[in-house]
C-alpha cells in the first residue's frame, strides 16, 4: 500500500483540476484531467484572482473563491482513515470585497476547524504572503465523502468566506493514531489517542537543519521549519549531521519524518561543564486553556555514542518533567535508528494571557561519554475531542508553516442581496 494518496484542487480559470500523486508535487494548471467527481454545492460564489501580484507562490495563492453566502466542496473518499487536511489562504484584496469583511468558519461534519476566520492575523505578520492551516481527522467507515463548509459570519454586515486551495491527503492509520499511544509523563502511563480527537497542526520542526519543503517529506507533502526561531538557549549548542549512516526504520518510524530530519540535530556542545549549567531550551507560542501533542523525534547516529548509557538527559515540557532518564539508543533499539515520543500537555489558563509559550527543555546527564543531550525533530498539534478544533482569531503569531503545496475541494449555498461585488 501507499504511504499516502492525494487530491489537489486547484481554483484557477473557473475550472477544477483533481489528481491522485502520491510522490509529486500538485499538476499544473493545464493538467489534462478535470475533476468530475468533486461537488460544489453553490448559490452564488465566484472566483476571484488577487487584486495585485502577491509575492508568494502563484498556485493557489492568486486565485480563490470568494463568496458572502455559504459554500460547500465534497470529496469522494475511497478509503477510511485518519487524513491530512490543509486549508490555504491569501487574504488579499478581492474585486468587489472588503479585504476587512473577511469573517467566516469553516467546518467538516461535527468538527469547526476555524471560526470567525479573517486570515489577517496570520498574514499580516509575515508580510504579503500565502499560508496553511493544517488539521488531522478520521474519516468513518460509514462515511462515503468528506464535505467541507465555509459559512460567513452572520453577526459582521457584509461578511465573506474564500478559500485559495485545499489538500486531502491519505496517511499511514499509526502515523498520529499510534496504539502505543502518549507517555503522561513520568508517570509510566500510556494514553492512547482515540479516533474521534481531531489534531490542528499548530509547529513542524527541523532541529539543527534547515527547511525540509514539501517533496522532500515522506509522501505527505509536509513542511518542516527550522528550528533557528524557537530556540531562546543555546551556548551555543552544536549542529550535527549524519550523511552516510544507514538510517534503520521499522513500522513505527518509516512515515514519521523524513530522513534529512533523522540525519540532522542539535546537541549542547562539546563543553561538558558549560553544558552542566544550563538546559537547552525552546519555547512555542500556544494558545492557552488548550491540551497538546508534543511529538519529539530522535535518531542517534553521533559516532562516539554507540550504545546503551553513552548518551542520557533530562526532558522538561511546559515546565513539568516528561522523562527523568531519557536514553536515545535504549529507546530505539540500536544505533541509526529512528524513534519518536508523544506527550498530551495541557496547558492550563494562566491569568488573562491568551498566548503562552510551550517550552521544551533538555538537561544533560553525566556519562562515561558525554554531558549532552540530542533533539532531530519536533511536531505540536492541539487536540480536540469536541466540536471545536481552532479558537476564534488569536493574537498574531506564527503558528504553522507556510505550505506551497495544494490540493482542495469546494463547495457553496445561498448568497446575500446585500453581498458586494456579486
Amino acid at each position: 500500500m501507499s504511504s499516502s494518496s492525494y487530491k489537489y484542487l486547484c481554483l484557477l480559470n473557473s475550472s477544477i483540476f483533481h489528481s491522485f500523486v502520491p510522490h509529486l508535487l500538485p499538476p499544473p494548471s493545464h493538467h489534462p484531467y478535470i475533476n468530475s467527481k468533486v461537488a460544489l454545492q453553490d448559490s452564488g460564489s465566484i472566483q476571484s484572482t488577487v487584486n495585485h501580484q502577491a509575492s508568494t507562490n502563484p498556485v493557489p495563492y492568486h486565485t480563490a473563491r470568494v463568496s458572502c453566502s455559504k459554500f460547500t466542496y465534497t470529496f469522494p473518499v475511497t478509503t477510511p482513515g485518519p487524513k491530512f487536511v490543509r486549508l490555504h489562504f491569501y487574504p488579499g484584496s478581492y474585486p468587489g470585497f472588503n479585504r476587512s469583511k473577511a469573517s467566516f468558519s469553516v467546518t467538516t461534519g461535527r468538527y469547526t476547524f476555524l471560526r470567525n476566520f479573517s486570515g489577517v492575523h496570520y498574514t499580516d505578520p509575515l508580510g504579503d504572503t500565502g499560508y496553511a492551516r493544517e488539521f488531522i481527522l478520521n474519516v468513518e467507515d460509514e462515511r462515503k465523502n468528506l464535505s467541507i463548509t465555509f459559512t460567513p459570519s452572520p453577526h459582521v454586515a457584509d461578511s465573506h468566506a474564500f478559500i485559495n486551495g485545499i489538500e486531502i491527503v491519505s496517511m499511514p492509520t499509526s502515523l498520529y493514531y499510534t496504539a502505543r499511544g502518549m507517555n503522561d509523563f513520568d508517570k509510566g502511563l500510556n494514553i492512547p489517542l482515540q479516533n474521534e480527537t481531531a489534531l490542528e497542526m499548530m509547529y513542524r520542526v527541523n532541529v539543527g537543519g534547515g527547511e525540509i519543503n514539501p517533496p522532500d517529506d515522506t509522501g505527505m507533502f509536509r513542511t518542516w521549519l527550522s528550528d533557528i526561531d524557537y530556540l531562546t538557549d543555546a551556548r551555543p549548542s552544536a549542529y550535527h549531521y549524519n550523511a552516510t549512516i544507514e538510517l534503520q526504520y521499522n513500522n513505527d518510524t518509516r512515515y514519521a519524518a523524513p530522513d534529512a530530519l533523522y540525519r540532522t540535530a542539535r546537541t549542547m556542545g562539546t563543553n561538558g561543564t558549560a553544558n552542566a549549567d544550563y538546559n537547552m531550551t525552546w519555547e512555542f507560542p500556544v494558545l492557552s486553556t488548550s491540551t497538546y501533542l508534543v511529538r519529539l523525534h530522535f535518531c542517534q547516529f553521533i559516532p562516539i555514542i554507540l550504545r546503551k548509557g553513552d548518551l542520557a538527559f533530562k526532558i522538561y515540557i511546559a515546565n513539568q518533567t516528561a522523562e527523568r532518564y531519557s536514553d536515545i539508543i535504549d529507546w530505539a533499539g540500536g544505533y541509526g535508528v529512528p524513534v519518536y515520543k508523544d506527550y498530551p500537555v495541557p496547558m492550563d489558563a494562566r491569568g488573562n494571557e491568551e498566548v503562552q509559550n510551550l517550552s521544551i527543555v533538555l538537561h544533560p546527564i553525566e556519562t562515561k561519554y558525554a554531558h549532552d543531550a540530542m533533539l532531530n525533530g519536533v511536531e505540536i498539534f492541539k487536540l480536540r475531542k469536541g466540536e471545536h478544533l481552532s479558537g476564534t482569531n488569536p493574537g498574531a503569531y506564527q503558528d504553522s508553516p507556510t505550505s506551497t503545496t495544494p490540493s482542495a475541494t469546494s463547495s457553496k449555498p445561498k448568497l446575500s442581496s446585500a453581498c458586494p461585488g456579486l
